[in-house]
């Protein structure tokens, strides 16, 4: 069986080890000469969305999490190139299609730029995403040792929601909440474009708070300290699991938070505060940047060795 890790290393030689390409060990492409960054997602239905019917219900998600992969370099997303293969198409459906593109399209001030089309047996959309860059994209590759590690906003409650979703879990009241966090990601957007005042490596959260921050020390050449009680949940994700209606593990580590996970040096924590409270920005201090390649975790006192784990979202093939 093979993992993504293994495909994307067989295809690092088709680079020619060109440094627009990163080694392929980032999320995007990055060219200096030209200011850009580009990134490209494939979405498929019942993988990446769950139904297809109403395009209420998949479009922001899939729209945001492209241009999340930009903004945690720092960088401004402008233009969308678009290419669909439909199923059996009807012109109401397109309209609302349309129609949620383009309140997100003026949300975040970006245009599309081109793309293409086919039909299908099942609905595929892939986004590819070209931003500009006022300094340089903060990578992964860049976390110096000893750096703070922080997260924006509250992990887990897209996960929740994809459970209520798939009707194995029921919070009552909370359904709702939870199943608009799954399908509306609310994106640290006008935080973002402040990173490169002090963010020293970066990443969004998109396979779970574990597995990207290994990634993330992977591709930096160190290890990561975690504080479990530092982990930022919401309210109604703590009462859930206070009701034992969920397992702690999965509310942090399955995916599709699309938050900023990101480092910087301790001497930057003042202004990470100042620019939090300025952008209405919850940030939170989780861990710190360690020598050797262990991601450890405290719980309680208690310290757990996740290096080995394989927890969060598995691409498998």
């Amino acid at each position: 069986m093979l993992i993504e890790k293994n495909i994307i290393d067989s295809f690092k030689k088709l680079t020619f080890r060109n440094k627009k390409s990163l080694n392929l060990s980032d999320d995007v492409y990055y060219d200096k000469e030209k200011k850009i960054v580009f990134s490209t997602d494939i979405y498929e239905e019942n993988i990446h969305f769950l139904n297809s019917n109403n395009p209420k219900q998949f479009v922001k998600k899939l729209f945001r999490s492209s241009i999340s992969d930009i903004i945690a370099k720092g960088s401004i997303p402008k233009t969308y190139f678009m290419s669909i293969s439909f199923k059996k198409l009807k012109k109401k459906w397109l309209e609302s299609f349309n129609n949620e593109l383009l309140s997100e399209s003026k949300k975040f001030d970006l245009f599309l730029g081109g793309g293409d089309t086919i039909r299908s047996n099942k609905l595929t959309i892939t986004l590819s995403i070209i931003g500009n860059v006022t300094s340089k994209p903060i990578l992964r590759e860049t976390a110096k040792l000893k750096d703070d590690i922080y997260v924006t906003g509250n992990l887990g409650n897209s996960y929740i929601g994809l459970q209520v979703n798939l009707k194995k879990l029921n919070l009552g009241k909370d359904n709702y909440y939870f199943k608009n966090c799954y399908s509306t990601p609310d994106l640290p957007f006008k935080f973002s474009k402040y990173l490169n005042k002090f963010a020293s490596s970066s990443m969004d959260i998109s396979d779970g708070l574990v597995k990207d921050l290994k990634s993330l020390c992977y591709a930096s050449k160190c290890g990561a300290f975690l504080d479990f009680l530092s982990i930022p949940f919401s309210k109604r994700a703590i009462k859930a699991f206070n009701n034992k209606k969920i397992n702690p593990i999965d509310i942090f580590s399955k995916g599709d938070d699309y938050q900023i996970l990101f480092t910087a040096p301790k001497k930057h924590r003042k202004i990470i505060k100042t620019i939090a409270k300025k952008t209405y920005t919850k940030v939170t201090h989780i861990g710190e940047i360690r020598p050797k390649n262990r991601l450890k975790m405290s719980v309680n006192k208690k310290i757990f060795d996740l290096t080995s784990t394989n927890i969060g979202y598995i691409h498998t093939f």
